[in-house]
């Protein structure tokens, strides 16, 4: 599991594994941290990984009272009933494939600026994870 913020949106990629109790304590912390974003949203990348039913209760308690638009891409029906028993927390979430990433950023509705940052982002997490190509540096790290 990986997650980064950028402006107003959070993108989490979940790898084909569910994260671990320290990596979901991680990701609500930082999130806490951060502070909730006005007009916030979150994009959901799953390759089939996602929370428990504990790691899923103490989203429920962050998020309670302030849930922020959520979009989850996936290919994974496990997932998608995941996400159906979140919907008690945030009615304000869509399930979507994994490659419908048009619908996904529509929901959100994401400027262009976001669309190609959320893009990269993904990319990025994906790669850390060994989900996708390397990523290429920029040419000011190298």
């Amino acid at each position: 599991m990986a997650w980064r913020f950028e402006g107003r949106l959070t993108v989490v990629v979940h790898g084909p594994k569910n994260p671990s109790n320290l990596e979901w304590q991680s990701m609500l912390r930082d999130e806490t941290q951060r502070g909730r974003q006005e007009r916030g949203v979150t994009l959901v990348v799953s390759h089939g990984g996602g929370p428990d039913g504990r790691q899923r209760e103490l989203l429920g308690q962050q998020i309670a009272g302030k849930p922020a638009p959520t979009c989850i891409m996936t290919a994974s029906v496990l997932v998608r009933a995941i996400t159906a028993a979140l919907l008690f927390f945030n009615r304000t979430m869509k399930v979507v494939g994994l490659d419908e990433t048009q619908r996904a950023y529509d929901f959100l509705d994401l400027s262009r600026d976001e669309r190609t940052a959320a893009d990269r982002v993904r990319a990025e997490l994906e790669a850390e994870l060994g989900l996708g190509p390397a990523v290429p540096k920029a040419a000011s790290d190298r």
